[in-house]
């Protein structure tokens, strides 16, 4: 079918033009037709495993730059893995020959905050196809939506992952294991080399602001001395992951598994929320329900019989972090003179809870009342701060469970 279409120039001449239009149909035809063409021709040229082998080999140790990117790393259960990355699964693809690789996003979904990417590889001269799909989430570390940029961005890296899943997948691991092994042992180096690498793994990582007790936490070593030849290869995998964008600086050492921690519940077959109708021994004055909870100082509404706050015990360390107020970020608000204010303490109720703990409680009481994400500040991120974290969780919870009752 033939549309004709008339252009007038700046000097008023007509010219007409005639455009071919494509019916729906005739585009998938041009697709089969492609494909086929495309398997003819890879069964008149096969592939030689041997050859592919020898060219993946070399193109992945052509350097050291070229090897290090070859690799990646990333923490899992306390001990970091290492993997084949995105830039040796490319060389994998273009050596292995007679194959169609693809990967595009399929789903934005802001509602659950993640993006989803398929990748597909179809083998023309088996005429075999797979497919695989990755997620990856489009929030920060405080649980806030990414921006159109960065959803993009994470887009793209999710398409990477894929196209590097699918091909690692189909293409035998026996084609691309050698030249995997022997970029790790370029990599590696040896004896003589161990402490120029070292230093220089360690300090790239600077780039992101990434402390060197940082990276020793993630490798689970005390310190440099401790850094052997064989954490060299996982140090620069790591790196490789980040610059990539197989893996994000958070991922690699936040010091804390994905998702936070919530509350526990003692009998999950009760019908009692937790909190409701109870005072947590670990939680003096957030447990309670009624207007003793409700009064129970700071912006909430006075209680009809307010009681005196015990004043608290121990030395002045002990007595001044039982007064202080830890905002929603974690940091300490201070009155008009200056001063740390006392923070809304229990009413009435004895003090059962740690009154370094106190703090960190009323901090996640009053996130949680202003209706502010469940997402723990950066400071109590990590195994060292797992008491504080839980304690501003389930203060978290409490302000939440707050709000119904105020209403």
């Amino acid at each position: 079918m033939d549309t004709h279409n008339d252009i007038v120039t700046d000097d008023g001449e007509v010219i007409s033009t005639s455009l071919a239009t494509i019916e729906p149909g005739q585009l998938s035809e041009l697709a089969r037709v492609e494909i086929d063409q495309q398997i003819a021709t890879a069964h008149r040229y096969p592939r030689s495993i041997k050859k592919a082998v020898e060219n993946i080999l070399t193109l992945a140790t052509m350097d050291e730059a070229t090897a290090e990117e070859c690799i990646y790393a990333l923490p899992r259960g306390g001990k970091p893995i290492r993997g084949p990355s995105v830039r040796l699964a490319e060389i994998i693809a273009g050596q292995w020959r007679n194959c169609r690789v693809e990967a595009r996003i399929v789903e934005i979904n802001r509602t659950d905050k993640f993006v989803e990417a398929v990748a597909t590889f179809h083998d023309l001269e088996t005429n075999v196809a797979q497919r695989t799909a990755v997620r990856r989430r489009i929030v920060d570390s405080r649980g806030r939506l990414y921006n159109d940029d960065m959803i993009l961005v994470t887009g793209q890296a999710a398409c990477s992952i894929a196209r590097r899943n699918i091909i690692l997948a189909c293409v035998p691991k026996a084609v691309w294991n050698r030249a995997y092994l022997e970029a790790e042992r370029v990599i590696k180096g040896d004896v003589q080399t161990l402490s120029e690498r070292r230093a220089k793994a360690i300090a790239s990582f600077g780039t992101w602001g990434v402390k060197p007790e940082q990276v020793f936490a993630a490798l689970g070593v005390a310190g440099e001395d401790e850094v052997t030849l064989e954490h060299i290869p996982t140090l620069r995998g790591m790196f490789s992951a980040i610059k990539s964008g197989e893996a994000t600086v958070e991922d690699l050492f936040s010091g804390r598994a994905p998702g936070n921690r919530h509350q526990g519940i003692e009998n999950p077959l009760s019908d009692t929320a937790p909190g409701a109708g109870t005072t947590p021994s670990a939680g003096p004055g957030f447990g309670e329900t009624g207007p003793a909870a409700e009064g129970a100082g700071g912006s909430l509404p006075p209680s009809p019989a307010p009681t005196a706050t015990p004043k608290p015990r121990g030395n002045t360390a002990e007595r001044a972090a039982a007064n202080r107020v830890v905002a929603a970020d974690g940091t300490a608000l201070k009155d008009r003179d200056g001063e740390v204010p006392a923070g809304p303490g229990p009413a009435g109720a004895p003090g059962e809870e740690r009154e370094d703990l106190a703090g960190y409680r009323r901090a996640g009481f009053e996130a949680g009342r202003l209706g502010k994400a469940k997402t723990l500040p950066k400071d109590l991120r990590g195994d060292d701060n797992a008491e504080a974290a839980d304690a501003w969780l389930e203060g978290h919870d409490e302000g939440r469970a707050s709000q119904g009752r105020e209403g």
